[in-house]
């Protein structure tokens, strides 16, 4: 997991860097998903000692290390449902209509909403701690070798967390994704029927404000748009592709594993699901090569920072 917190200190490197990142409204979802994979990374490598029974930060260490891996991985699953769900805008909808719903105040705001929600997850995780753990055990926990969360041995508890944060996500995340792609492949299909009956169309978006309807339609299309109008649609369909896929490679099977075990106790066990956990860790340190492969922008920049040119 050290990795994980180089590479996405590198993707957000970039977007201190990089202005015109910044200005991509989309692209703040990015930058939201890589700061949750960050702080993911840094809760996996604080774990290693656990490998060796030690834990050397106390009681309080742990429940910074629960509280922050609880906030991290719902912010990170629900912020790729926010991608997946932007994303089906942007399909279903004008692009000039699309931009005034999916301003840079919304965006913001849905960023700002979906780490709250998360930090309410793990503050309640943190405030029932010692009311969960039964009295008798309090004082033989041993928090120098060991560092379990009680709430989280819970099954009503566990049962509740495991739904608000991580299956709602997941069941948003693939409903909209698969209505994007959906969408993406009839309006394919309808263009390639009735070619040149949709032109894009372009909107200002200087810091003077949106320009008029009418005055819209009589902008330059760049000529990359001109030789490909759904281009943006396609880029937007490698992105979402390749953070869904990896998701639910790492994802999908502990959600499966944790389903079954709702219902049959008797199959807990711990060498199935902590190879399980791993994976859905591992989600963390694949995404940063996900956005160079599919983002330019950060490509370049991981090439600079490789061969240290200007």
């Amino acid at each position: 997991m050290i990795a994980s917190v180089i590479c996405n200190m590198a993707t957000l490197a970039a977007f201190v860097k990089l202005e015109n990142l910044r200005q991509k409204t989309s692209s703040l979802l990015i930058l939201s998903l890589s700061c949750a994979d960050f702080g993911v990374g840094l809760v996996h490598a604080s774990q290693f000692p656990l490998a060796v029974q030690r834990w050397p930060f106390g009681k309080l260490g742990c429940q910074v290390s629960h509280w922050l891996g609880s906030v991290c991985v719902s912010a990170g699953l629900l912020t790729t449902a926010a991608i997946s769900i932007d994303r089906y805008l942007l399909i279903s909808l004008e692009y000039p209509k699309y931009l005034s719903i999916q301003t840079k105040k919304r965006i913001m705001c849905t960023i700002g909403g979906i780490w709250l929600y998360g930090m309410v997850l793990g503050t309640t995780e943190v405030v029932l701690w010692d009311a969960i753990m039964p009295a008798r055990l309090q004082d033989y926990f041993d928090y120098s070798r060991d560092c379990r969360s009680p709430p989280k041995r819970n099954p009503v508890f566990a049962l509740l967390q495991f739904t608000f944060s991580l299956l709602c996500p997941v069941f948003i995340v693939e409903f909209f994704s698969l209505a994007f792609f959906v969408r993406l492949i009839r309006k394919l299909r309808h263009q390639s029927i009735h070619p040149g009956n949709d032109n894009p169309v372009i909107m200002d978006n200087s810091s003077c404000g949106s320009v008029p309807l009418q005055v819209q339609r009589e902008l330059p299309v760049p000529r990359q748009l001109q030789s490909d109008p759904n281009k943006r649609y396609k880029k937007s369909a490698k992105v979402l592709g390749a953070i869904v896929t990896v998701m639910n490679i790492c994802t999908l099977p502990f959600v499966i594993y944790a389903i079954v075990t709702v219902f049959c106790i008797e199959c807990q066990y711990y060498y199935v699901r902590q190879p399980l956990v791993y994976l859905l860790y591992l989600n963390s340190s694949i995404n940063p090569f996900l956005y160079a492969a599919t983002m330019s922008a950060i490509r370049k920049f991981y090439k600079r920072i490789l061969c240290k040119t200007p």
